[in-house]
């Protein structure tokens, strides 16, 4: 019976090569790498021969039939297709190959891959999203040819941008796609190893965080949703979204420092990285968080109290466990990445750096200065606050 693309699509690599026949001398042959060759068997010159018709999917059945029809066309008319390019190999000192498949057609496979694997859809999306990007840039060139240097070429100039993480992101996709296409026997190496260390490193404290606006607006949703389930956590995450403090400021809030009147939060120095009082301007969207919660009585102090323990606060691991169980693998995003996710956006919203380093409570770049005012910038953070606030609730 003719093979159909779906069986083909289908047969998976055993521990030895075996193959499929598709009628009249046509047959696939299925390496243990995963790599299926359409091949033709012919006689020519009272010998029984073959010659390679193409590598699938670069070349499909339908394809491959054609290629093998105009084969022994040539065979009929008394030529040997095969000898004669033998021959003109040899006067170039190489036999002749099938051609590389273009970038396009290994990391469309790659995704197909990671869909039949179950990713779940928010992987795909994100997946979708950063692979295009190396498509749209490479996805005509033939995957054998693409250097490190083009792959510099595209990571690079989006680092520039202030997309740090973004840029590592895309660079470890193209990273995946090579080995994917190693696996299978289509190149030796993976180019995009080498570009590491001719890349922006990732700024502390912007490790793991999301930062392209259609990537935050899905885990918004995902968080809107979390919070449906459970209220306390994925009332931490929102406001983490919304103020993006620090794990152990946000743990460690208490009611007493609340200032409902001003929509204000006053950290203690005691409890701030840099040991010094820090303002939090609370936007309408997290005050009306915090009100819900403060209608739930747990006979605690703190905002977020440990459950087994109302004197204690929450565990340290608890929000990142949280994204964990929501999808988001700790090279993705952590807690520590809201400040990255911040960060990143207002700067490209053309924020003012000075307001931005302020409410991120980051030491002042003059250490020389005498003293750190809490309220430094506060009138221009009041109004940063509310804005970034609304610009992640319009990405839902």
């Amino acid at each position: 019976m003719p093979l159909t693309d779906a069986e083909i699509r289908a047969f998976s690599p055993q521990n030895q090569r075996f193959r499929r026949s598709d009628g009249g001398g046509l047959f696939v042959d299925v390496m243990p790498s995963g790599k299926k060759v359409f091949r033709l068997a012919y006689r020519s010159g009272g010998k029984q021969r073959t010659v390679v018709i193409g590598e699938y999917p670069s070349i499909r059945l339908a394809d491959a039939r054609l290629n093998a029809a105009a084969f022994k066309s040539a065979l009929r008319d008394g030529t040997d297709p095969k000898s004669v390019a033998k021959a003109e190999a040899e006067d170039t000192g190489k036999l002749s190959e099938p051609p590389a498949p273009l970038w396009e057609t290994i990391a469309s496979e790659y995704l197909m891959l990671r869909q039949r694997s179950g990713a779940a859809p928010r992987t795909m999306t994100k997946l979708d999203r950063q692979v295009g990007v190396t498509i749209r840039k490479l996805g005509q060139r033939p995957i054998n040819q693409i250097t490190a240097e083009d792959i510099l070429a595209v990571v690079n100039p989006i680092a520039e941008r202030g997309q740090v993480e973004s840029a590592h992101e895309i660079r470890s996709r193209f990273s995946q796609i090579f080995r994917y296409a190693a696996a299978r026997g289509l190149i030796d190496s993976d180019p995009a190893a080498y570009t590491i260390g001719a890349m922006v490193k990732r700024r502390r404290g912007e490790f793991a965080g999301v930062t392209d606006p259609a990537a935050i607006g899905q885990m918004m949703r995902a968080i809107h949703e979390y919070r449906e389930r459970h209220m306390i956590v994925g009332s931490a995450l929102l406001l983490s979204a919304y103020l993006f403090p620090r794990n152990t400021e946000l743990r460690g809030m208490r009611w007493s420092e609340l200032d409902w009147d001003r929509a204000m939060w006053e950290v203690p120095g005691e409890r701030m990285k840099m040991k010094r009082d820090h303002l939090v301007p609370l936007p309408p969207l997290a005050v009306a968080v915090l009100r819900e919660l403060r209608e739930i009585d747990f006979g605690s102090a703190l905002v977020f109290p440990s459950p087994r323990d109302p004197a204690r606060m929450l565990s340290e691991m608890t929000f990142n466990a949280a994204l964990r169980r929501m999808g988001y693998t700790q090279d993705v995003h952590v807690h520590h990445g809201f400040r990255t996710t911040a960060s990143t956006n207002l700067n490209e919203m053309g924020w003012n750096a000075d307001w931005i380093e302020r409410q991120l409570a980051h030491v002042p770049t003059n250490k020389v200065r005498s003293s750190y005012n809490k309220a430094e910038y506060l009138d221009g953070r009041v109004e940063m606050m509310q804005s970034y606030a609304d610009w992640l609730e319009n990405l839902l």
